[in-house]
């Protein structure tokens, strides 16, 4: 079946933000709850919205780390931000394919647009959708089905391929019923990725392109 839209995930995915997730977790720990916690024990949170992140440590003090983490995670941003390999060509061919392409992510629409314009990746994408586009966020299918109504797409099912590095990204496509591809560079520990039992594995990024 011809493939009509590739969605990607931002963080972990297109752009490693990786050392960024983890020192604004840590900082914000620390200020708030005098805590240190071993990078391992982070993993889990990636991928998730930051609210959640942040009620899920201390429902009391949610809103005020939330803040914290915001205004650290700005600073630090463009300086600890990185691009993974083989991202821009990749996404040139998929353009030239007149495959669609678009960004759904958990993170803010003013950073999540704030890392594409980085890397000058902005124009390959028909659409972003963030966390204030919509009610409910992965692994709920929403964000999934906000993008293709965005983009005007009708097409369903294995049409729509969704590429991401957390458990939450496979369970989003699965939810929405759609092809879900699991990237080998994720920080996430490949078992807790295979037990979503993602479709296909992604071990390069330009390799996407053999599967379309």
């Amino acid at each position: 079946m011809k493939t009509a839209c590739v969605l990607f995930d931002l963080d972990g995915t297109l752009i490693d933000t990786n050392d960024l997730v983890l020192e604004s977790l840590k900082y914000t720990i620390k200020t708030h709850l005098g805590a240190e916690i071993e990078d391992a024990r982070l993993y889990k949170y990636f991928g998730q919205p930051l609210v959640n992140i942040m009620a899920d440590l201390n429902a009391a003090m949610a809103e005020q780390m939330v803040d914290t983490y915001r205004r650290y995670n700005a600073l630090k941003h463009d300086d600890l931000v990185k691009l993974f390999p083989q991202v821009p060509e990749t996404l040139e061919e998929l353009k030239n394919r007149g495959i669609h392409t678009a960004v759904v992510t958990s993170k803010m629409k003013g950073m999540a647009v704030r890392g594409l314009e980085k890397f000058n990746l902005r124009e390959y994408f028909d659409a972003c959708i963030a966390f204030e586009d919509t009610e409910r966020h992965k692994p709920d299918p929403e964000p999934i089905l906000k993008a293709l109504e965005v983009i005007g797409l009708n097409a369903r099912g294995r049409e729509i391929v969704m590429v991401g590095d957390s458990p939450y990204d496979i369970m989003c496509a699965s939810n929405a019923g759609v092809t879900s591809v699991a990237v080998e560079w994720s920080i996430h520990p490949r078992e807790v990725l295979e037990a979503q039992n993602p479709d296909f594995w992604l071990p390069e990024f330009s390799r996407l392109l053999e599967y379309l």
